[in-house]
């Protein structure tokens, strides 16, 4: 397979602090190329270097067999590179449509005026969203989509061009396997046109499903380059991470009370979700799957206060609960780590310290006094029993790796000591490594009696975190699943509504 691009002895560093020692890399025409390795281990540094976003310090890259020097992302573009970016960067008041072909808008001229074509745009967008599978209205506003309907906006970005190297950083963090499996057969049809792909993810059966080759980079550095056929799950692992991580459940769960800590019955709110029933023990980690849309996000905004359910019954602990708003909720014990970390989860430019004590502020304070020294020790606590690797607490939270970010989150709600716990994508965009990490502090939290329902796009993750796992398809209940009937198959069969009977 003739070679598209490629980088030699690739340096970069920022304010003195070497981030990228020497990569080798190359991509091939038709093939897909991993890169994986923890967070900061340089990936996202490489990938920039690609697509123009940074200039390298040193080293050679070559187009088409040819030296180049890419001075920006339209030049990238120009080129034929285009990236699909870990965390969408939207224009929130601007259609679906205008999004996809920001910068590239099909217009004409009257006069000195360049008018876009609508109503063409609108009909191209669509297209591209019927290869996708996906069901978008691609004139709403894009301030009112999912995290995940927007990283599909950001893939749809890059089908509109002639693409020749397709880099995509963390594609499918947010999407279930259906959705992932039809972007896959996306890409793949593209590799067959000859479209070199650069794929970073942290879920590896995927590198092993989509690449041919895989190149592992640890602290700025290539350790290893090697055939995906030559590797197993475990090998790869220890390659990234440099130590044993452990991603089983090791408890299994034994049901306690004998009566649900949190109850719903007939929760309401359409066109989001309708008629939704269930209960979570204490002690007990419950999944919640479905597809993009399938109302899943709805539902635990609504159990906390952020958008409430227009009707319907919340029972916890057996006590009738009415949920007007986000406070009333945390007032309950009921708290949330929501799926965008960023948007809705830390104060980026805050320090540690004070991300895991704002919502505790009357423990530590008295008489309306924040008391530095009781807010320091909370602190200190939740960093060293969540093992957040920081200088110190009063690091600031944009200064940490995606898996630390996410345990501070963490942190600012156990300090509240919560009696139920939803965490929505509990590890996207968080490196194996950390992903270990924040396994065993959900299941140190149901050992603690804390009820957990999780909601996750990641089916190898809800099948090993819960217990019972909750199937939502188009905004209701489709099915429950126990422990033992659980599968990937059973879970999308009730999720794309496949008659679980066999033929």
């Amino acid at each position: 397979m003739p070679e598209v691009v490629s980088a030699t002895g690739l340096m970069k560093s920022f304010s003195g602090v070497t981030v990228v020692k020497g990569i080798d890399i190359s991509l091939n025409a038709g093939e897909a190329h991993a890169l994986v390795g923890e967070n900061g281990a340089g990936k996202s540094t490489v990938i920039k270097v690609l697509s123009g976003v940074h200039q390298p310090d040193s080293g050679v890259i070559k187009f088409d067999g040819r030296e180049v020097t890419i001075a920006n992302p339209a030049h990238a573009h120009q080129l034929g590179i285009f990236t699909v970016h870990q965390e969408p960067a939207l224009m929130p008041e601007l259609s679906v449509a205008e999004n996809v072909f920001m910068g590239f808008h099909p217009h004409r001229h009257i006069g000195p005026i360049r008018w876009v074509r609508m109503s063409e745009m609108n009909a191209r967008c669509e297209a591209v969203f019927q290869r996708l599978g996906i069901q978008m209205d691609v004139r709403e506003s894009a301030a009112r989509l999912t995290i995940a309907e927007q990283q599909m906006v950001e893939i749809a970005k890059s089908l509109i061009h002639d693409v020749k190297v397709l880099i995509l950083d963390e594609p499918t963090a947010t999407l279930s396997l259906h959705e992932t499996q039809t972007l896959f057969s996306i890409v793949k049809r593209l590799m067959s046109q000859g479209t070199a792909v650069l794929f970073v993810s942290h879920r590896l059966h995927e590198v092993f499903e989509l690449c041919s080759r895989v190149t592992v980079m640890r602290d700025g550095q290539m350790v290893a380059q090697r055939l995906t056929s030559e590797l197993t799950d475990e090998q790869l692992v220890n390659l990234m991470v440099g130590r044993k991580v452990d991603l089983s459940l090791s408890r299994p769960y034994i049901r306690q009370a004998s009566s649900p800590l949190l109850k719903v019955r007939s929760f309401n709110k359409p066109p989001y979700f309708q008629d939704v029933n269930f209960e979570i023990f204490s002690g007990e980690i419950v999944g919640l799957a479905g597809l993009i849309g399938a109302g899943r996000t709805n539902v635990a905004e609504a159990l906390f206060g952020i958008a409430p359910a227009d009707s319907g019954e919340v029972y916890l602990e057996g006590q009738s609960l009415t949920i007007r708003n986000v406070q009333s909720a945390i007032d309950h014990g009921i708290v949330y780590v929501p799926e965008d970390r960023h948007k809705h989860g830390v104060a980026l430019s805050m320090s540690i310290h004070r991300n895991i004590t704002l919502p505790s502020l009357p423990r530590t304070s008295k008489w309306g006094i924040s008391r530095f020294e009781d807010e320091s020790n909370l602190a200190r606590q939740l960093k060293e029993s969540l093992r957040i690797k920081a200088s110190s607490t009063e690091q600031t939270v944009s200064e940490l790796s995606g898996g630390n970010q996410q345990k501070v989150v963490f942190g600012k709600w156990l300090a509240r000591k919560p009696k139920l716990m939803i965490l929505d994508e509990p590890t996207r965009g968080v490196d194996v490594g950390a992903k270990g990490e924040i396994y065993r502090v959900i299941r140190e939290l149901a050992n603690d009696g804390v009820a957990v329902l999780v909601i996750s796009s990641d089916l190898p993750e809800i099948l090993t975190l819960a217990n019972r796992i909750l199937v939502m398809r188009e905004g209701r209940l489709a099915g429950c699943l126990s422990r033992d009937e659980a599968s990937e198959q059973s879970i999308m069969r009730y999720a794309t509504g496949v008659s679980l009977v066999s033929p």
